[in-house]
């Protein structure tokens, strides 16, 4: 099985008020594209295509923020007629994962919604400064100015749906909780945080990293087909690249993941989905665990289980992205 969270034992791991973009602190630079296809960088409608009915192309911005710069990947929306809205997706991925793996995603989903993907502090293009220990409730001051920033990074009004993927659930969790009255609905994918359970020490957590990020890239390729073969094969690239980009200094040092997963969804005003993988198959959240985190949900949350380990969206694409599509389509208006 293929994690994403730094409590498995497997080797391989994937694993205020409202401001406006242009508010205080928050600084939008860029894109560097990713793609053939250039937009002008403007932070007008970076969903403008000419040719019509088409996404622009994806990229990377940079928004920032008094505690550092936050890389953002962007993958705009297609155009929509003058007057509709449709939510715009933050996602904030698993440990050792990056903002560009949600590309695979924002693919699947058909580019109908813009999808923005910081990466976290340590990961992708984002630096951390050396610390004593790697505090996850840290991210949430970016997650926040990400949020913040959305209008000019998704280049279109709407509300906000806001996705995570194991530790990025706690990121999302405290991002919905500090902006009630822009989050619309909260989605966590095999959260962390929600049993206590055994923390790899950070020895043998450094020990796995260095070992894949010492193989070659087909070496590496082929020990996450073996380990995942049922993933998408558009996954396979971005998790690679992820694992090449993550700093291993952050690894070294205790995690601090701070308070459970049931405290935080206590403050999320907004409706919750949680979807969590069969533990039987390496997913980390257990129906009983489900249960008690929905439980405290002042909005209400709906548990979806599906047939995967940890990573319901590239073990079991189609209904992950039905659930997730379903969700953002309630609140286009």
């Amino acid at each position: 099985m293929v994690y994403n969270s730094a409590y498995s034992n497997p080797a391989i791991m994937s694993v205020p008020s409202h401001a406006n973009a242009g508010a205080a602190g928050v600084e939008i630079v860029g894109p560097r594209v990713l793609d053939d296809r250039v937009d002008d960088g403007a932070g007008g409608r970076m969903d403008d295509d000419p040719e019509g009915g088409r996404a622009a192309p994806a990229a990377v911005r940079t928004v920032r923020t008094a505690d550092g710069p936050v890389s953002v990947h962007t993958f705009p929306g297609v155009t929509v007629p003058r007057g509709v809205r449709r939510p715009v997706l933050v996602a904030f991925h698993g440990w050792t994962d990056s903002g560009e793996c949600f590309a695979p995603l924002a693919e699947a989903l058909g580019r109908r919604w813009p999808v923005l993907a910081p990466d976290a502090p340590a990961h992708g293009g984002t630096r951390w400064a050396p610390a004593p220990e790697y505090v996850v409730a840290d991210h949430a001051r970016g997650g926040v100015a990400v949020v913040d920033a959305a209008i000019r990074l998704a280049g279109r009004r709407g509300p906000v749906v806001l996705l995570g993927h194991s530790m990025g659930a706690l990121t999302a969790a405290r991002v919905a909780a500090a902006r009630p009255g822009v989050v619309r609905h909260l989605l966590l994918e095999d959260p962390a945080r929600t049993t206590m359970r055994r923390v790899r020490s950070s020895a043998a957590r450094l020990a796995a990293l260095e070992r894949l990020r010492g193989m070659s890239d087909d070496a590496l390729r082929a020990e996450i087909v073996a380990e995942a073969p049922d993933w998408p094969d558009d996954e396979y690239g971005p998790w690679m690249r992820s694992k090449r980009q993550v700093d291993p200094a952050h690894v070294a040092v205790p995690v601090d993941w701070g308070e459970p997963l049931a405290a935080l969804l206590a403050d999320v005003r907004c409706p919750v989905t949680l979807v969590r993988g069969d533990p039987a198959r390496g997913g980390i959240v257990s129906a009983t665990a489900a249960r008690r985190c929905a439980s405290v949900c002042p909005g209400g949350c709906d548990v979806v289980a599906l047939p995967t380990g940890h990573n319901p969206r590239r073990e079991a694409r189609t209904r992950f992205v039905a659930t997730l599509a379903a969700t953002l389509g309630r609140h286009e208006r």
